[in-house]
């Protein structure tokens, strides 16, 4: 078996099960691994940072160790593996193998290869623990309560599918919400738009009575309009100019709201439509 390139969890694990203070170094810092547990996993481990927080690393990416203030990268380690290890012994990220027994060979040769310690991709299925590729003694069962907890803000936890699309849902149900809110807020917003200039065009014209006393009420004959009057657009600005209708109230001085009775879906305006002008832009027909 090749010497392994890059640390893994069983490397790194027996130093830490050796009791003196472990650093591991990872992406530009240092992270202090607090006990075992730090490093049961094998695809993520974690590590406290400068401000006492947990962080999580990836084995593939710790450049070196720090143990007890000495610098060990892989090298250093694979170097120290071949010189314990030399002769017939196998090299620290070789499993050991069994010794035969009969009751193998009974099985019509059927091999039972294991996934190689120095692999740090092993399948969670497997369920491999640290203390048994290692063949040390971690105090409690693995995983331990601690380490569910920090696992549970690992990204590479595994979710059901199920999971993953009952949050695809709920942020589809979300987006969908919101579209619908803007859309109410900017009809609403139009509203209020169109009530304020209304509103300023009926004061304009009360402002207008008041200065130079002309009832803006009056067409240029002089005649008010009162509920039932039929009365024609007559304003070539507005966009609906040439519109017919009943007046059906006057909802303040100098407006007019009137049902139209003429217009077709080439304009405008069709029949059964409730418009309210200024009185200014309609004449009595």
């Amino acid at each position: 078996m090749a010497a392994p390139k890059t640390f893994n969890n069983v490397i790194i694990g027996q130093f830490v099960l050796t009791g003196i203070p472990i650093k591991v170094y990872t992406s530009g810092r240092f992270l202090t691994l607090t006990d075992a547990d730090d490093i049961e996993d094998a695809l993520i481990g974690f590590g406290m940072d400068e401000h006492g927080e947990m962080v999580q690393f990836s084995y593939p990416e710790v450049e070196f160790l720090q143990v007890n203030g000495n610098k060990i990268d892989i090298a250093t380690y694979n170097t120290g593996m071949e010189t314990l290890h030399s002769g017939d012994e196998a090299p620290a990220d070789k499993e050991p193998e069994d010794e035969d027994d009969p009751k193998d060979e009974e099985e019509e040769g059927e091999a039972k290869e294991g996934p190689s310690m120095s692999d740090h991709y092993n399948p969670r299925g497997i369920n491999m623990k640290l203390k048994d590729l290692i063949s040390e003694n971690i105090l409690g069962q693995l995983p331990s309560e601690r380490n569910m907890i920090k696992m549970k803000s690992n990204p590479l936890a595994e979710v059901s599918s199920d999971e993953v699309d009952a949050e695809m849902d709920a942020a589809d149900a979300m987006i969908d919400a919101a579209k619908a809110k803007f859309k109410a807020s900017q009809a609403a917003m139009k509203d209020t738009i169109k009530t304020s200039k209304d509103k300023i065009k009926a004061a304009k014209a009360q402002m207008k009575v008041a200065e130079e006393g002309v009832d803006v009420t009056e067409d240029h004959e002089g005649p008010t309009f009162g509920t039932g009057d039929i009365v024609n657009d007559r304003d070539p600005g507005c966009p609906h100019f040439g519109s017919k209708g009943i007046v059906i109230e006057l909802p303040s001085a100098g407006e007019v709201k009137y049902s139209v009775t003429n217009g077709d879906t080439s304009k405008s305006y069709r029949p059964g439509d409730v418009l309210t002008k200024q009185s200014d832009q309609l004449e009595k027909m």
